[in-house]
C-alpha cells in the first residue's frame, strides 16, 4: 500500500512539475521586456504597409515583406525639396554610422525613400538622387493616385505650392519605423537626431 501510494504521490510530483515549468514558458514569454522606444510609439496604430511600390531601379518594394532581421525606415519626400528631405536622409545616413558605432549590423536597416512628386521623380532621377547620400538607399514611387492613398495610409499630408515647372511641395516631415514583421512601430519627428533614431532601430532589431 505505501508503495502504491508512494508511486501516485511521485506521479503527482512529476505532473506538478511539469506543470510549473509549463507555467514558467508562458509568463516569461508574456511577459518579454517590451522595446523601449525614445520615439513616438505608434504601435497598433493601423498604419497600412500592406502596398507595393516599384523602385528606381525597375523592381518593386514591399513595405510589409523586409528581410527577416531587417528594419525599415520610411520617409516621404522629393528630390527638389530645399532642406527636409535632404536633411532626413543625411541623417539616416548618419543612423546606419551610429549602428555601426553601437556594433550593430547596419545593413539591417532598410531606407525607403518615397516619392511624393513622381511627376518630376522619374526612375532615373529618383534613382541618383537617393545613391547621392547612400547606395543603399531605395528610392521608391508609384502613380499619384497611389501615392495619394499611400500618404493617407500613413498619416502623410501634402500639397503642390506654384505652377510651372518650378513648383514646390509642402509635406509631413515625420518618417516611421516598421519591424521585421511589418508592423509600424515608430513615429519620427523631424529633427530627431540620429544616435535617438538608433536607440529606437536597435530595439526593434533586439526585442
Amino acid at each position: 500500500m505505501n508503495a502504491i501510494m508512494t508511486g501516485r504521490m511521485t506521479l503527482l510530483s512529476a505532473f506538478k512539475a511539469m506543470g510549473l515549468a509549463l507555467t514558467c514558458a508562458i509568463v516569461l514569454g508574456a511577459c518579454r521586456p517590451s522595446p523601449q522606444l525614445l520615439n513616438q510609439n505608434v504601435t497598433g496604430s493601423g498604419y497600412a504597409t500592406q502596398v507595393e511600390l516599384k523602385n528606381a531601379s525597375g523592381g518593386t518594394v514591399q513595405l510589409s515583406a523586409p528581410a527577416p532581421n531587417q528594419v525599415t525606415a520610411l520617409f516621404f519626400g522629393f528630390t527638389q525639396c530645399p532642406d527636409v528631405c535632404p536633411t532626413t536622409l543625411g541623417t539616416m545616413k548618419l543612423v546606419k554610422q551610429e549602428l555601426i558605432k553601437n556594433k550593430a549590423d547596419a545593413d539591417r536597416l532598410r531606407i525607403v525613400f518615397v516619392s511624393i512628386d513622381p511627376e518630376r521623380d522619374t526612375p532615373e532621377v529618383l534613382k541618383a538622387y537617393a545613391a547621392a547620400f547612400d547606395p543603399a538607399v531605395i528610392g521608391a514611387y508609384t502613380s499619384p493616385d497611389n501615392t495619394q492613398k499611400i500618404a493617407k495610409d500613413f498619416n502623410i499630408v501634402y500639397e503642390k505650392v506654384g505652377t510651372g515647372p518650378f513648383y514646390t511641395m509642402n509635406h509631413s516631415a515625420n518618417a516611421y519605423l516598421i519591424d521585421s514583421e511589418g508592423r509600424t512601430r515608430v513615429s519620427i519627428p523631424y529633427g530627431t537626431t540620429a544616435p535617438i533614431i538608433a536607440h529606437d532601430v536597435q530595439q526593434l532589431l533586439n526585442p
